[in-house]
């Protein structure tokens, strides 16, 4: 996998104090060489899980369309947020977000970690960063082993955007 041995290089010199994955097995799976070089162990965090879009997995757009007409108008005008059916919002999500951001700088306060989600929730996280509302989520394209980096500010309280989808390598 091309991508995890980038990520391997990528990170082979840099201060990581811990790496946190989703409950999806791709991430652990990404992540996995590079955590073999820094001697970490992945913690598992369910906070970034991907959006989940309940009946809408596994469903074409005809399918969704015929069957969730309301949803399917909400998700094609991108003017407000909405729940899939059985599953989230993307409001439910930031809060997600929100609350592992807050756990992760207190626990690791000048510290640097790796957190492996996908492209979801990390469109969710620039909407979070940048004070987005979230269905202008989709206006965000995240490439496969994009890297995002942040940085919290503590004298503005805030976080910052450092880089956004690079492809390292």
């Amino acid at each position: 996998m091309q991508t995890a041995a980038r990520l391997v290089s990528f990170f082979a010199d840099k201060p990581i104090a811990a790496i946190y994955v989703s409950e999806y097995q791709r991430t652990w799976q990404t992540i996995e060489p590079t955590a073999r070089r820094l001697q970490l162990e992945p913690a598992i965090d369910p906070r970034l899980n991907e959006v989940d879009n309940g009946r809408f997995d596994g469903l074409t757009e005809e399918a969704i369309q015929q069957t969730y007409p309301a949803v399917w108008q909400a998700f094609v005008e991108r003017k407000s947020d909405f729940r899939f059916p059985e599953g989230e919002t993307g409001e439910e999500v930031r809060q997600r977000i929100a609350a592992f951001l807050h756990d992760k700088r207190r626990q690791h306060a000048d510290e640097s970690i790796i957190a492996v989600a996908h492209d979801g929730w990390i469109r969710l996280l620039m909407c979070t960063i940048l004070g987005l509302p979230v269905y202008r989520r989709w206006d965000f394209r995240i490439d496969f082993g994009g890297l995002v980096e942040i940085a919290y500010q503590p004298d503005y309280d805030t976080w910052r955007l450092i880089r956004f989808n690079q492809v390292c390598g």
